[in-house]
């Protein structure tokens, strides 16, 4: 072949290299802040391991595309090389599928690590679900398209002369569903973004901190300019010299997943900027009342954890160890048989005309105590 072939595979290849970098990087920073500094690993974190799996493989795949002709005209390739590019190009839409699915639910699990109004609890589940519905029906028609499944890249050879036997459904349907889809996928994300304002505001924390949190937060949603970005080249969908055509399709699927893998682990990544800044000497840990090392942050950082570390789950405390003191009361001097002390009387406050009434009372109070206790250790996570 001659060197003037035209070839948009290098710039594919190079998005799709940094992207997956930085992913990776940002996922294995927030594993170890996760693991080692808060030791508070949740079912948010496994999601966005997921997801940063999933695009590691879309990545791979991409590349190995561009290896076989992704990014040039079906006339300058081969048929066997053809058909094997669109056969990457395939398992790029499952793999782009799964990795959008897992870091929506990444990012939504972990806003509601924070959250405590029901509101906004409902408000972050209906986002889930209508994202993680679009995502599985866009895997499923995807997969499914064609009959059988490998007329999909066979059926290149209909432009070498060698047609082969098989079916497709019609593009008009995947442009609709990638459409729809991209659709659930700007709102979900805007919902992610607004959320954290409303959710931080009434927290007794510093206000300067609230406005380095909700940003940090917020920057979920900064995958949906790569959607948008993307919206006006899906009619290309349409087009028969498919590797070609669809490059800019592929180039801004894959920034969307690297933006939403990065920007849901720097949302984590607090604890490990502050250790760092404290060790360039930039700023100084706050020991004042109400700051991390005050009151019941004191708690939830020592006690909290301990029990935490000792039960393996962070959902699961002890909450006879802890006080109903709030900041401003809770003193770091008392032992822990004084926070048992106020716990006890607490529940033992509820009066009831029968012992059965009575045990329900305390198990709800119980219930309540525990709810306070991991939504503020969240809490303390990001403000700490």
């Amino acid at each position: 072949m001659s060197t003037d072939i035209e070839n948009r595979g290098p710039q594919l290849l190079s998005v799709d290299i940094v992207f997956m970098t930085l992913a990776i990087i940002t996922t294995l920073l927030r594993c170890y802040v996760r693991l080692f500094m808060v030791k508070s690993w949740g079912i948010d974190d496994w999601f966005m391991v997921l997801a940063s799996t999933a695009f590691s493989l879309f990545a791979s795949f991409s590349m190995a595309g561009v290896h076989y002709g992704t990014g040039r005209h079906f006339a300058d390739l081969t048929e066997s090389d053809a058909a094997s590019a669109m056969k990457c190009w395939f398992f790029c839409y499952l793999f782009y599928a799964c990795c959008m699915i897992a870091s929506k639910m990444s990012i939504g699990c972990f806003l509601l690590r924070i959250t405590v109004k029901k509101v906004h609890i409902w408000t972050i589940y209906t986002a889930m679900l209508f994202s993680v519905l679009a995502g599985i029906a866009f895997f499923l028609v995807t997969l499914l398209q064609c009959s059988p499944v490998n007329f999909f890249w066979e059926r290149v050879g209909t432009f070498y002369g060698n047609p082969h036997n098989g079916t497709c459904v019609s593009v008009e349907v995947i442009i609709g569903l990638a459409a729809l889809y991209s659709s659930f996928s700007v709102i979900s994300d805007f919902t992610f973004a607004i959320l954290p304002g409303f959710l931080l505001w009434d927290l007794q924390i510093d206000r300067r901190i609230k406005f380095t949190i909700i940003p940090i937060l917020a920057m979920g949603c900064v995958a949906s300019s790569a959607v948008v970005a993307r919206f006006p080249y899906l009619h290309q969908f349409r087009n028969f010299d498919f590797l070609y055509a669809t490059v800019d399709i592929a180039i801004w699927s894959a920034v969307e997943q690297g933006l939403a893998i990065t920007a849901g682990c720097l949302a984590t990544l607090r604890p490990l900027l502050k250790e760092i800044s404290y060790s360039l000497g930039w700023t100084k840990p706050s020991t004042g009342s109400g700051g991390p090392t005050s009151g019941m942050a004191y708690y939830q950082s020592n006690t909290h954890r301990n029990v935490n570390a000792r039960s393996g789950n962070r959902d699961i405390y002890d909450l006879s160890e802890f006080s109903q003191l709030g900041d401003e009361e809770a003193d770091i001097g008392k032992p822990i048989k004084a926070a048992k002390r106020d716990v006890r009387i607490s529940i033992a406050g509820f009066r009831s005309p029968n012992l059965k009434k009575a045990m329900e009372a305390e198990r709800r109070q119980s219930m309540k105590i525990k709810t306070v206790y991991d939504k503020s250790d969240s809490q303390e996570e990001l403000a700490g």
